[in-house]
């Protein structure tokens, strides 16, 4: 059982460090071939991060669609890259972009690709591509200001114990520490970002089983569309070492495969009970796991409901016929 991280196609260093410590391997869906952020490449190149690419295909014309757009962007909207002014102008809806831009945008790919000019109606699976793209830049983009921020936090608290203001009754407001910053960009969007990833995951011909996410926001749509869950995990101190120099750790193997034989078995208390105790050493540095089941719904028919998409019913694809209950799981740096 190798876990998805979604919705989102960019990860963060200190998430990946979470996640990685929760689960050592895990999958990053990519809506472009040959586009991986550089940041995310070390976590590739050692293992850690397995890249899977749903839908290959226009990949050419695609990038140049979003190079495009992004001059058009900056010559319009006055600020050079994504935003979220930007990003809610190609924001995910039916077909999951504006109808003018997407229709736009996909006749124009299909036209560097040789089909047919007079074909201008919307490819859902196109669009969802194109929105996810812009969505990971706007991401690294938001993790990028989000160390610079943290530096220059750093530099004040060291400036401030330079001067010793600490010992200042009159400066003691500026020795006060501000505490992290809400992070509310990657919680933009997030049933829009959920749809197009979700067609990107109809696509797998290999569905992952285990999905994980950092945002709480995630979850809590996706619950909402349950009509029953549980919370079968809640734990807050998995060590945080170095993912990429360590023995395999064997409270994660029997984690994974408890996690998978209750994905396709039918949900019991007597299964509840057999949750893995599971013992961590010591460390300065922890993760926090949360883990739901959402029992007799099977993970597309769930993600369909949260995001509107036609049910499937009864007729699953092949590789989601064995599959009986949904594991979300939340992990925290």
């Amino acid at each position: 059982m190798t876990p998805v991280y979604f919705p989102y196609t960019y990860i963060s260093n200190p998430v990946a460090e979470a996640v990685a410590a929760c689960f050592g391997r895990f999958m990053v869906y990519q809506p472009l071939a040959d586009r991986l952020p550089l940041s995310m490449r070390p976590w590739v190149d050692k293992g850690v991060i397995d890249i899977r690419i749903p839908v290959q295909g226009n990949e050419r014309q695609l990038a140049s669609a979003a190079e495009t757009y992004m001059e058009w962007a900056e010559l319009n909207i006055g600020n050079a890259g994504i935003n979220p002014a930007s990003l809610k102008t190609i924001r995910a809806s039916a077909p999951l972009l504006d109808p003018s831009l997407s229709s736009h945008i996909v006749a124009e790919v299909k036209k560097q690709a040789g089909s047919s000019a007079s074909d201008q109606s919307p490819d859902r699976v196109l669009t969802s591509r194109i929105f996810l793209h812009f969505a990971q830049k706007f991401d690294q983009q938001s993790a990028q200001l989000d160390d610079v921020l943290a530096e220059f936090e750093q530099k004040k608290q060291d400036l401030i114990q330079d001067l010793k203001v600490e010992e200042d009754t009159l400066a003691a407001e500026f020795n006060k520490e501000s505490g992290n910053m809400p992070d509310v960009n990657t919680d933009y969007l997030i049933a829009e970002r959920l749809a197009a990833w979700i067609r990107l995951l109809r696509k797998d011909r290999t569905p992952p089983e285990l999905f994980v996410t950092h945002r709480p926001a995630v979850v809590d749509h996706l619950l909402d569309a349950a009509s029953r869950f549980e919370k079968i995990i809640d734990v807050d101190t998995i060590p945080q070492f170095d993912p990429t120099n360590r023995a395999p750790i064997p409270w994660q193997d029997e984690l994974l495969s408890y996690l998978s034989e209750i994905t396709y078995n039918k949900w019991s208390e007597a299964a509840f009970q057999k949750v893995p105790d599971l013992e961590f050493p010591s460390a300065e540095n922890t993760a926090r796991l949360e883990i739901y089941l959402v029992p007799n719904q099977n993970a597309l028919r769930l993600f369909c409901r949260a995001t509107g998409m036609e049910d499937p019913g009864a007729d699953l694809p092949a590789p989601w016929a064995g599959a009986i209950n949904t594991l979300l799981c939340l992990v925290e740096p």
